[in-house]
């Protein structure tokens, strides 16, 4: 009776087999692939939101650029040619004419359009400028788009553009137009408003 025991007991104790060990493995890398597919989606999704709360950050900046340019509006209604933004405004005003999308200001003979959190406006804000410079976080395109409203107000959209995850990044180093239309590989944040002319300069 004892040795029955005994060797039920013995029965009892054997290991696992192939099959089972090769089981739970299989399912452990498939929980593994979950967390770090978990992981990077997380990743990417925190990467979007620090995008666009840059890119509405620079659209607020280039936004406030042009509303100071209008302050040097010349009296005649029409832009002062050295103005960067407003100077490409078609004169004289009419009413529903504007400029099309244009990509932001940046060095004439620069391949790489893409700017950082400022923008490409080195005159703006000099204090900021030593706190982030402009030559950090270049993955940001900016376009704006000028219509005129009537002979002394403008409609001013700027929209700040980036490649999304996984999107060809070198493709749109130029800041092309038409990456503002290409929403799988492109995000982006618009931001509309309106520019009065100063009456006081004449």
């Amino acid at each position: 009776m004892s040795q029955r025991l005994y060797a039920s007991d013995r029965q009892g104790e054997q290991g696992f087999s192939l099959v089972e060990v090769l089981a739970a493995g299989a399912i452990g890398m498939i929980g593994l692939f979950a967390t770090l597919a978990t992981a990077l989606y997380a990743a990417h999704g925190t990467a979007d939101r620090r995008d666009t709360q840059v890119g509405a950050q620079l659209a607020e900046h280039v936004l406030a650029t042009i509303q100071g340019e209008a302050t040097m509006w010349t009296g005649d209604g029409n832009p002062v040619a050295i103005l960067e933004y407003l100077g490409h405004l078609p004169s004289p005003p009419s009413p529903g004419q504007g400029t099309g999308w244009l990509p932001g200001p940046t060095p004439a003979f620069a391949v790489d359009k893409r700017v950082g959190p400022l923008g490409s406006d080195i005159r703006y804000d000099q204090g900021a400028l030593l706190e982030i410079p402009n030559d950090r976080g270049t993955r940001y395109c900016i376009h704006y788009n000028l219509t005129w409203v009537s002979n002394d107000m403008v409609r001013a959209d700027v929209r700040v553009s980036w490649p999304r995850a996984n999107a060809p990044v070198q493709a749109y180093a130029a800041c092309p137009t038409d990456m503002l239309f290409d929403v799988a590989n492109v995000g982006s944040v618009s931001l509309p408003g309106l520019v009065m002319r100063n009456v006081n300069v004449q």
